[in-house]
């Protein structure tokens, strides 16, 4: 009995649910890495108040749905230089040298391994958009703004998330 006792004496809480999308769970850090990552792909300010976190969530859930399509269409995943590659060109683009991308990883309080399954993740996601949702116009064209009922991909996601229950817990949203 004392071993219980000192057991839930000692319990801590590792993490939290942010989002229940289906019976996937989000927790607080996965949202908080998300607006970290944002922030430094489009090398913003840091913000992690509730606003941002609740956008964040909100691309989670979108990603949610999107990989549960994918691995029911066995997608391809990118290649590991795939990745690279896409690592590499953003890098270039906004550094001057690794030693001013590495200061920013650390910066917005992320890891490169962190950055690359992001990366990863963006790829297949552009890769599945393309395959799932051509409309036969030329890579790179306009699409309708977004929200816009005849976007294939605005109008399946916004038909996904009809179709699927979501949980946003509000204290994972709270200062």
């Amino acid at each position: 009995m004392g071993i219980l006792v000192f057991l839930l004496l000692t319990a801590q809480v590792i993490d939290r649910v942010a989002v229940v999308v289906g019976n996937t769970v989000i927790t607080e850090t996965e949202v908080v890495q998300e607006a970290r990552l944002e922030a430094f792909l489009n090398q913003a300010p840091l913000d992690l108040g509730p606003e941002t976190r609740k956008t964040a969530a909100d691309r989670l859930v979108n990603q949610q749905l999107v990989r549960n399509e994918m691995t029911i269409g066995a997608y391809p995943e990118p290649t590991d230089a795939q990745v690279e590659s896409a690592l590499k060109r953003f890098r270039q683009e906004h550094f001057n040298s690794i030693p001013a991308y590495r200061a920013s990883l650390e910066k917005y309080g992320i890891t490169e391994d962190q950055l690359k399954r992001h990366l990863k993740w963006q790829l297949a996601a552009i890769e599945f958009t393309d395959q799932r949702f051509n409309t036969g116009e030329p890579s790179g064209a306009n699409r309708a703004a977004p929200g816009a009922t005849d976007d294939p991909f605005e109008a399946w996601l916004k038909q996904a998330r009809s179709q699927t229950k979501i949980q946003f817990k509000q204290g994972a949203f709270q200062q």
